[in-house]
């Protein structure tokens, strides 16, 4: 162990989390006993994590709903971290095609070892994470949808490329 690692406290230390070319682990969907992460898997997932009390969130909210707005077929599921009297609003605030997930800090940075809040990652069908991105803009969701764009609907492919120029 170097000098620095014995300066820093643990509490201090940030783990790097899940990096491309890993796999996400395959997590039971919280409240849903027979739902695993992998279930969803098609050709691609897109995941995301937001919670309630990050203030990068609140912009990364609207654009997660207005990504689903323009594109509901997308494969794409969000777990949030928050109070169930806030994931209920949620619900009722986000698109209707939006699969929300109601999820705690231990899934979500234990469980499934994500970087934090708002983060979202592209997988691929073996469950890969192909790109990860910050999920505040619909700029960052561009980039971290372009390599799946072969197996979405045509309009989404499209759309990606333009946005990207």
């Amino acid at each position: 162990m170097s000098q620095r690692e014995k300066a820093v406290p643990s509490f201090l230390k940030v783990e790097e989390g899940l990096q491309i070319g890993d796999f996400m682990p395959n997590i039971r969907i919280p409240n849903y006993d027979s739902l695993q992460l992998y279930d969803f898997i098609t050709d691609y997932l897109l995941v995301t994590t937001i919670s309630t009390t990050c203030a990068p969130c609140l912009p990364a909210m609207e654009a997660i709903d207005a990504l689903i707005h323009r594109h509901p077929s997308m494969n794409l599921i969000v777990f949030i971290d928050t109070e169930e009297s806030a994931f209920e609003q949620a619900k009722e605030i986000f698109h209707p095609a939006a699969r929300l997930y109601h999820a705690t800090d231990d899934v979500l940075l234990g469980e499934l070892k994500t970087r934090g809040y708002p983060w979202a990652y592209g997988l691929n069908a073996e469950g890969q994470i192909i790109t990860i991105e910050h999920a505040g803009s619909l700029e960052f969701w561009g980039k971290l949808m372009a390599p799946f764009k072969r197996f979405m609907e045509p309009e989404i492919a499209l759309a990606l490329k333009e946005e990207q120029g």
